[in-house]
């Protein structure tokens, strides 16, 4: 219904036009006298062509923005309004031939956060973390939620050390609080660098690796991946 609407205007106007230049000879023949039927009859031909095209012209512009809209809609994660695991693997895949960081990011202990509060105050410890993603990166950053807890960010043209700061305020995590809790909501982060060679599932991977030794370490640890990457 969405599109349905924009497009049946689109079609009323073109119909509109094509039925008001049925009336246009007469009109210009009453305006200009001197005109001979040939001249009218192409004047309204021209006229019966520039309100087609305006309809459809509309209605491709809203075929256009209505695709970008439900494309928006298709990659966004209902809860964090991040990008959804495919759309960030789409995007990170597409922007690792430049060098860059991933970060990989889980949230410490978030059974037990739901286990005392409910999936309403998980959700919310979510979000929360979503909008410190938000605020700690930047826009050319590439930010998604894999899958429960766990978290991505590609941070193309970014040094191991401009990273690692990212990865550092990122793992001390939210302060969650309602009526029911008030937690403190810490992430553990693996990381590892990208040389613009090595293939997005392979960096992931490693990256990987590395979330599982940071969560040995306990949680806010940030763990780098330094083994040599393979092409």
């Amino acid at each position: 219904m969405a599109i349905f609407a924009p497009v049946m205007l689109g079609l009323v106007l073109i119909a509109g036009f094509g039925v008001s230049m049925t009336a246009y000879p007469t009109v210009l023949a009453a305006v200009l006298p001197e005109l001979v039927g040939a001249d009218l009859r192409m004047l309204s031909n021209a006229a019966i062509a520039a309100a087609s095209a305006t309809g459809l012209a509309w209605i491709i512009a809203v075929r256009v923005r209505e695709k970008r809209r439900l494309r928006r809609v298709t990659d966004m994660d209902p809860v964090t309004a991040l990008f959804n695991r495919q759309a960030f693997v789409r995007k990170a895949a597409h922007a690792v031939p430049q060098n860059g960081v991933l970060l990989l990011l889980d949230v410490d202990r978030f059974g037990e956060i739901n286990d005392q509060g409910g999936r309403e105050v998980g959700d919310l410890c979510l979000m929360a973390l979503a909008q410190r993603f938000r605020e700690l990166t930047r826009s050319t950053d590439i930010v998604g939620r894999l899958d429960s807890a766990t978290f991505a960010v590609y941070l193309p043209g970014a040094s191991v050390d401009q990273a690692h700061t990212i990865a550092d305020r990122l793992s001390r995590g939210v302060v969650i609080a309602n009526d029911e809790i008030a937690a403190l909501a810490t992430t553990s982060v693996g990381m590892v660098a990208a040389n613009g060679a090595t293939a997005f599932e392979q960096l992931l991977k490693n990256a990987g690796g590395a979330l599982a030794r940071a969560k040995l370490q306990g949680r806010a640890s940030v763990v780098s991946d330094a083994r040599p990457l393979a092409a």
